[in-house]
């Protein structure tokens, strides 16, 4: 076939499976109860990871933090080894990271009904950034296990390893946009012909007290423990933690065989906000430039889009310069006002820093599923630098419906945007309309349902009801 013919069969990507494990919710469907509920799912730190009182001091003096809440992740040593084909004393050495983006990435894979089928020919995209466990716990040990199993780089390696992925298989580290831009990279290498569909995952597990005093000497985190997106007590964010993995193949592809569409990627983009006045300054300029660039990749209307979900960190600097940059770009192509939802998922469950960009993409998902879209949390007097009412934005401050448009599908944006500069945008379309198949449908169905053990059977059985 000539490019351009290529190009037209491979531009749409279907997200054909979707898995994540967030605060407070073990899996996609938690996450929407919470979000739909309005719920805060950040706590004090667990005392099983560390004493926060060990720490916890407000004079900014060198090894206190002042940050008391974040969202944890329950189970963050829950693993089977033997599944993995790995002995629990190897297990023991590798960084929670791994051992859950490798149960994500087989969770991922049974939502998109391909788990356990050959896939030589998939790639791998990880955004992760930080390395918390080699931080607390392995620290100098140099047994091989312990080598592998800290390496962000292994990541990615790790479940092309263990599944017999051939494809392109690299861990992505742009901060806090790493696992849009692992998306980004991952939707031109299908494009290439790379790769014939993708795993694409976003990691941050096992928040250390390193960590925290690290965030606590920059200042970035919030004084008051709250994470306000958009509102004018923003002052900082809160850190999160979370493991998200998508399924991506060509639609066309997807629909020739049959898969469930979860929802389609119609353009993506990713840049650099270039020099400002410091490293970790956004750059309005810049976000306006991706989000035209990821616009006109998609090809669709402005005006077709109904929801923004936002980078929103809850800060009183970016979170003005966000909608700037938004405003700008969408001006460019429309005069009407307040007619699209914004919102952020990070008053629900924290900063997931390098799977932030992947969690909101989830929640977009999730909400052209059901035409629904969720309230963005703590907003009690809007940022008095954002003029929502002179802009095509408006605050989704409660459950609202979202209405398919008569002419068309439901579509929405999310964006994501590093400390150090590196910006991402991706435009995404609910799934196309079921193809109605001739197959007779039997008044009962037999499931049947296997694992290692009585235990994992009733665990298997359980998620499937």
């Amino acid at each position: 076939a000539a490019p351009e013919a290529a190009d037209a069969d491979t531009h749409d990507i279907a997200v054909i499976g979707v898995d994540g494990v967030f605060p407070n919710a073990g899996s996609t469907d938690e996450l929407w109860r919470v979000l739909v509920e309005g719920e805060d799912c950040l706590t004090e730190v667990p005392a099983s990871r560390w004493d926060i009182d060990a720490y916890y001091g407000t004079d900014g003096a060198p090894g206190t933090v002042y940050l008391r809440r974040a969202g944890f992740v329950e189970g963050l040593t829950d693993f089977d080894p033997g599944f993995f084909r790995l002995s629990p004393a190897e297990a023991e050495w590798i960084d929670p990271q791994q051992r859950h983006l490798v149960q994500s990435a087989w969770r991922a894979l049974e939502d998109a009904g391909l788990a356990g089928k050959a896939q030589m020919a998939t790639g791998v995209f990880v955004g992760a950034s930080y390395q918390h466990y080699r931080d607390t716990v392995v620290g100098d040990v140099v047994q091989t296990p312990a080598g592998l199993g800290n390496h962000n780089a292994i990541l990615a390696n790790r479940v092309s390893f263990f599944l017999d992925l051939h494809g392109p298989s690299m861990t992505i580290d742009t901060l806090c946009s790493s696992s849009l831009v692992a998306l980004h990279t991952a939707v031109r290498s299908i494009r290439a012909g790379e790769c014939e569909q993708a795993l694409v995952a976003g990691v941050h597990l096992g928040m250390s007290h390193q960590y925290f005093q690290l965030g606590s000497r920059l200042r970035s985190f919030s004084p008051s423990n709250a994470l306000r997106p958009f509102d004018s007590g923003a002052d900082g964010f809160v850190p999160g933690e979370g493991v998200v993995t998508v399924v991506l193949k060509p639609l066309r592809a997807a629909l020739r065989d049959g898969d469930r569409v979860r929802g389609v990627v119609k353009g993506t983009a990713v840049n650099h906000g270039g020099r400002t006045s410091g490293l970790t300054v956004p750059s309005s300029a810049a976000q306006q430039s991706v989000i035209s660039a990821a616009l006109a990749d998609a090809g669709v209307p402005v005006e077709s889009v109904g929801m923004v979900e936002a980078h929103g960190t809850g800060t009183s600097l970016g979170d003005p310069i966000e909608v700037e940059g938004l405003t700008r770009a969408w001006r460019a192509l429309t005069d009407r006002s307040q007619f699209c939802a914004i919102g952020s998922l990070k008053g629900n469950v924290g900063h997931l820093e390098p799977a932030a960009g992947l969690a909101g993409l989830v929640k977009v998902l999730l909400s052209m599923e059901r035409g629904v879209v969720p309230p963005s949390l703590h907003v009690v007097r809007p940022n008095d630098h954002i003029r929502f009412e002179g802009t095509p934005f408006f605050l989704a401050d409660r459950v609202m419906e979202w209405p398919r448009p008569e002419d068309g599908l439901r579509r929405g944006a999310v964006s994501a945007f590093g400390m150090g500069g590196v910006n991402a945008h991706v435009i995404l379309e609910e799934a196309p309309t079921a193809v109605v198949r001739g197959v007779p449908v039997p008044e009962s169905l037999v499931v049947r349902v296997t694992g290692a053990d009585e235990t994992a059977v009733r665990t298997l059985a359980g998620s499937y009801a």
